[in-house]
């Protein structure tokens, strides 16, 4: 199905706030203090969900995360913030966060992958629920990764031979990085890969670290198919660095349609598009 036929716009999913009880407020402290830990898991929050929460005016939130932006603590998106660019969430706080929505797309991107199949995944939180489903449904096939979970992840099943790459280790990510890893990947060729990152746009995928950036890239060059993973809170979020173009991919896999005009573009790129 075309990212146009997808593209009908639904409800957006709520931050998973804690509602304040009873007709207690929360302090300036309190409120800031909450809005910096949602942004720990998730890569933004609305104005106006904040405000629900929080039990005040949007205008109330809407100078909270005015004073939060002047300190450099998130920054400024349209109708809410995010964290600030250059920073996201480690892997655990990721993986812990969207699970019925990652776990939905992974069961959709997982029909790509037919047996035997040398496949890539790169580190990552929606990527890890792949891994899982891999190792669960016993798909026979070869994983190269840069992840250690992702390795551990697929490794419980003995259908699946792994290849973990070399390269310096990030505990943040747990994951490997950096030219000796690239150039290992360079080696091998891929019926399928499988990525994940921090921003969807219609002017590609965005992440914050260029290290992530160039494994993405070189997984996506050595794989016949290309397939992105994203939920629906990476829409429109334009991060540090551009890792490629909605041209490089074959496949897009979301939980919610994409707005109209990301999913004009995903057309006009030829990416075929499927909310899971």
């Amino acid at each position: 199905m075309t990212a146009a036929e997808k593209s009908g716009q639904q409800p957006e999913a709520k931050p998973e706030l804690k509602p304040v009880k009873g007709n207690g407020r929360l302090d300036r402290d309190e409120r800031h203090r909450r809005i910096i830990a949602e942004l720990k898991s998730n890569p933004t929050v609305r104005i106006s969900h904040l405000a629900e929460a929080f039990k005040v005016s949007t205008e109330t939130v809407r100078r909270d995360i005015d004073d939060l932006s002047s300190r450099g603590l998130v920054a400024r998106t349209y109708g809410g913030a995010a964290a600030p660019m250059g920073r996201e969430p480690s892997i655990g706080e990721r993986t812990a966060a969207m699970v019925s929505e990652r776990q939905r797309i992974a069961a959709v991107a997982i029909q790509a992958i037919a047996p035997g199949d040398v496949v890539m995944i790169d580190s990552g939180a929606t990527t890890h629920h792949l891994a899982e489903k891999i190792a669960a449904l016993r798909i026979e096939a070869t994983v190269i990764t840069n992840g250690l979970d992702i390795a551990e992840a697929v490794g419980v099943s003995d259908r699946v031979k792994v290849i973990l790459c070399p390269g310096a280790y990030s505990a943040h990510e747990k994951g490997v990085y950096g030219q000796d890893t690239c150039e290992y990947l360079e080696r091998f060729h891929a019926n399928v890969a499988f990525t994940s990152a921090g921003g969807l746009t219609e002017g590609g995928i965005t992440d914050v670290d260029s290290q992530a950036c160039w494994i993405k890239r070189t997984m996506f060059r050595r794989a016949e198919r290309r397939i992105f993973m994203a939920d629906h809170t990476k829409f429109n979020i334009r991060l540090l660095e551009i890792v490629m173009p909605l041209a490089a991919l074959t496949d897009l896999v979301t939980d919610k349609p994409l707005p109209k005009a990301l999913a004009e573009a995903a057309e006009d790129a030829e990416v075929t598009a499927v909310v899971a």
